[in-house]
């Protein structure tokens, strides 16, 4: 079975310190790189892993009074109005 073969291109730091490291220990650069992967792969999932189920410990509405609070008009259009206002920046020319 042939084994995929994926191009990695790689910066300048870290193709010396792949390099280097093949140097000190023996290996191939494809080896360490292949080391590297194998034991980094684990710290990768743990730090990167999506988050699995709630992200809050709030029940979400009811639909039926989701419905009807989201069906009540907006009433802060006015204090939005003044909001923007305010920040409304003036041109220099």
């Amino acid at each position: 079975m042939a084994s995929p073969v994926y191009p990695l291109p790689l910066g300048q730091e870290l193709a010396r310190k792949v390099r280097q490291t093949a140097t000190e220990t023996g290996l191939t650069q494809a080896e360490v790189m292949r080391q590297a992967l194998a034991f980094g792969m684990p710290h990768v999932l743990k730090a990167l892993r999506k988050a699995k189920g709630r992200l809050t410990a709030v029940n979400p509405l009811p639909a039926s009074k989701a419905r009807a609070l989201y069906a009540l008009p907006d009433d802060d259009g006015e204090q939005i109005g003044r909001m923007m206002s305010a920040q409304r920046l003036e041109s220099l020319e």
